[in-house]
């Protein structure tokens, strides 16, 4: 359950790679690297801080594989995906989606973190997590030179902090399954409230003084 449950998040995180390459010009070579960016970076990224190394995508080459694969299905479907009467449907599907996979990586990548001995501190655990979930989206927007969405734009970091929190604390008294289960509804459910109702964070209103 766990592996396919981690199949829809790279699925979901490698076509957001690939559909935003090729809305800002990119060859297949950078189509398919920024796929493979989005699904495993995070993931990637969170081995070598905790020293978890070489990083699980190389020692797993299955979830680089399935992002080549979207990557290319995502070349040949575009043009029909953008000029689709359903457009909009699809998009909230993949949003849907996309929304499993962010709550599915937060705890996925804070097992990992206490697999690995960190058990004890809530703050690297709980920030591994976080960044399993939305590193690889900041990987992305880095390498096509846009503002990082999550600092700007929706709740996204922001819906993965609560679960990873309530999948920490509630084990010890829920059990770990109901705590499981719990954090990902929770993630899912703000992530999917804030697209529904296309809610952001606030900002600070700037002051122009000439």
């Amino acid at each position: 359950m766990t592996f396919f449950l981690e199949v829809i998040g790279t699925v979901t995180f490698a076509f957001s790679g690939a559909y935003v390459a090729i809305n800002h010009d990119l060859d297949w070579l950078g189509i398919v690297l920024m796929a493979c960016t989005t699904a495993c970076g995070g993931g990637m990224t969170r081995d070598v801080i905790i020293d978890n190394t070489p990083p699980s995508l190389f020692r797993n080459p299955v979830y680089i594989i399935m992002a080549v694969v979207v990557a290319f299905l995502t070349i040949f479907c575009y043009e029909s995906l953008v000029t689709s009467s359903n457009r909009e449907k699809i998009l909230f599907i993949i949003n849907t989606l996309d929304a499993v996979g962010l709550a599915i990586f937060t705890v996925v990548g804070m097992q990992v973190a206490m697999n690995c001995g960190y058990e004890e501190n809530v703050f690297l655990v709980c920030f591994c997590g976080v960044l399993s979930a939305v590193g690889g989206g900041l990987l992305r927007d880095i390498m096509v030179n846009r503002k990082p969405i999550i600092l700007c734009k929706e709740i996204y970091a922001t819906a993965s902090i609560p679960g990873a929190l309530i999948y920490y604390y509630c084990p010890k008294y829920l059990g770990e399954l109901p705590s499981i289960v719990i954090a990902l509804i929770v993630i899912f459910t703000i992530r999917m409230w804030s697209i529904i109702k296309n809610k952001n964070l606030p900002m600070v209103e700037k002051i122009l003084v000439e």
